[in-house]
């Protein structure tokens, strides 16, 4: 039970934190600068610019009841419930916060703006839900093209800016789209950046005694994959492991004390699956 509340609260401290940042940037330099709103919000307000038969607020809701029936088919229950919450508390956020930032250059506006948005939302997505709206659609996109977040927002974003640009004025619209490449490229930088992994390669003579330490002394899953060298054609065990960044100091130095030696390369890797060394989103 005291983890089943722990893990409540952890998920809800980043629903929370996320969305405090992205209501700081809309209530406190997105509106007062007059950049135009993103996601569903910018769609429900240029439906309604064109056609005014309801109201922005009916549009918002119409519009997300299909993004929420999707996220329950094709994410998880789990996600949809932490994201009808996270939708809550964002509301209360934008209710709460009230801080405006007076800033003369809308340029730097726009940047700092972008910065907060793109943190928020990687907080948010980092947990089990969204706070609704577009999230749901950026997640979707993840699943199934495995395209990132900051990248979807920015497909998205870019095509709601370029119907916008034939209703509203033009200098609006461009520093809103610098709005939104910033919150792209923060967005991937913080989400992923949470979750880097390494892929280690390692050749050494004393493969046997690095495979003992690792394995048995600091936990560190290893694969032995035979090969065979290019030149002499002499028969080798290449060991391979992937770690989490923080990890990559501790791999080298234990292998460096059992062999000076040895050859160790690491390789990136952005996409992993597995119960423990996997960066998956938890959705």
């Amino acid at each position: 039970m005291t983890k089943t509340v722990y893990g409540f609260l952890y998920q809800t401290a980043l629903l929370a934190v996320g969305s405090a940042l992205c209501a700081l940037a809309v209530k406190g330099i997105l509106l007062p600068q007059g950049f135009l709103s993103r996601g569903l919000t910018g769609v429900a307000l240029l439906l309604y610019h064109v056609h005014p038969i309801v109201s922005v607020g009916a549009l918002y809701l119409l519009l997300n009841i299909p993004l929420f029936v999707g996220g329950w088919r094709f994410v998880s229950r789990r996600f949809v419930w932490y994201s009808l919450w996270g939708m809550a508390l964002y509301s209360l956020m934008l209710s709460v916060v009230t801080f405006r930032l007076d800033l003369q250059d809308k340029m730097l506006g726009a940047v700092i703006a972008g910065a907060l948005c793109g943190t928020g939302s990687a907080l948010v997505l980092r947990s089990y839900g969204s706070t609704g709206g577009a999230e749901i659609l950026y997640v979707m996109m993840y699943k199934a093209f495995s395209m990132t977040l900051g990248t979807a927002s920015l497909i998205l974003n870019g095509a709601l800016l370029a119907v916008a640009a034939a209703l509203f004025p033009i200098e609006n619209v461009l520093y809103t789209l610098v709005c939104v490449v910033v919150s792209a490229q923060v967005t991937d930088a913080v989400f992923h950046g949470f979750a880097k992994r390494q892929a280690a390669l390692i050749m050494s003579e004393r493969w046997k005694e690095i495979a003992d330490d690792l394995t048995k002394t600091h936990r560190i899953g290893i694969t032995l994959i035979h090969g065979r060298g290019g030149y002499q054609a002499t028969e080798r065990t290449i060991l391979y492991s992937v770690v989490s960044r923080k990890h990559v100091s501790c791999l080298k130095k234990a292998v460096l004390d059992q062999d000076p030696g040895a050859f160790i390369t690491f390789l990136a890797a952005d996409d992993v699956t597995h119960v423990e060394v996997g960066n998956q989103p938890p959705w």
